[in-house]
């Protein structure tokens, strides 16, 4: 009988080369498909903030005024519009003349909110959420005054109350109170959990990370609003941390997405001029702005 003739195969140098050229590959189109996923985060974070705008605006409407950064019971910008971001389960049950900690309150702070969650943003570290509520994404601006000091502040959305004070001192703002203009004052800007040097001290958790505070249902300074007054996405750990925390931030390359007054959403770099960004942060300081930012 006639032997068969040996079937073609690959040899192992072959395969190995194959392999090499199918690394290459692999390691060329990841960049490229990290940089399509975090194009689409960024985009679907802006509409998050164009919705949150609308919501805004519709308060405005109703209620004459914007919403105050807390309320008197100290629940968030973010509660008092939960009726005009489709959240009316949330807000039937949410009774915005108690804590958010209180009965039936804490029923509901503790679900994500998705519209008040940017995509991109890491998730906190998972010691935190043994006792927060649910993590956000976003905070509102008081201002580029000390989001830890007492009012008044000078920004669009100001606080009702001081820290550890429920008192009403301020119903809100009007958006003829913008005199800077609504186009240049921010409303709401981003806020996550990027302080990876923030760790805890004492307790079961102690040394790990515990990142920031960010939630849409409390109405404290670093939970859910925060000011100009350090830099955007601040990485000098020489900062004191009250400050850190009380800084705008986010998940994305080279800046984060804000809100302004007149309803649109700016991407604003971490190399904005600082003089700049503070001016973005106040309602009637009467800075000029010039080109770009």
């Amino acid at each position: 009988m006639r032997a068969r003739p040996p079937r073609p195969g690959f040899t192992l140098i072959e395969l190995l080369v194959v392999m090499a050229i199918l690394a290459i590959l692999i390691g060329l189109l990841l960049p490229a498909v990290q940089k399509v996923r975090e194009t689409a985060g960024r985009i679907r974070c802006q509409n998050n903030l164009k919705q949150i705008g609308l919501a805004l605006h519709n308060y405005h409407d109703n209620q004459q005024c914007l919403p105050t950064a807390n309320s008197p019971t100290f629940g968030s910008a973010f509660t008092l519009i939960l009726p005009f971001v489709e959240q009316d389960n949330i807000r039937r049950v949410y009774d915005t003349s108690l804590p958010p900690s209180a009965p039936p309150n804490n029923t509901v702070t503790n679900l994500p909110v998705a519209i008040y969650l940017c995509p991109s943003m890491a998730p906190p570290p998972a010691p935190f959420e043994a006792y927060s509520t649910h993590y956000a994404s976003y905070a509102a601006c008081i201002g580029s005054n000390d989001a830890w000091g007492s009012p008044p502040d000078n920004g669009a959305l100001v606080r009702s109350n001081a820290t550890g004070n429920p008192t009403a001192l301020d119903r809100g703002k009007r958006l003829t109170d913008l005199t800077d203009g609504a186009s240049t004052t921010f409303l709401v800007g981003e806020m996550g959990y990027q302080l990876r040097d923030y760790t805890f001290t004492s307790g079961p958790y102690a040394g790990k990370v515990r990142g920031g505070n960010t939630s849409w249902a409390f109405g404290y300074a670093s939970y859910s609003f925060g000011s100009t007054q350090e830099s955007l996405n601040s990485i000098n750990p020489t900062t004191p941390l009250l400050n850190r925390l009380q800084a705008f931030r986010s998940d994305h390359p080279a800046g984060a997405n804000f809100l302004v007054g007149d309803g649109s959403v700016r991407f604003i770099s971490n190399s904005i001029d600082q003089t700049t960004y503070q001016a973005l942060g106040t309602r009637s300081g009467g800075e000029i702005l010039w080109g770009n930012y």
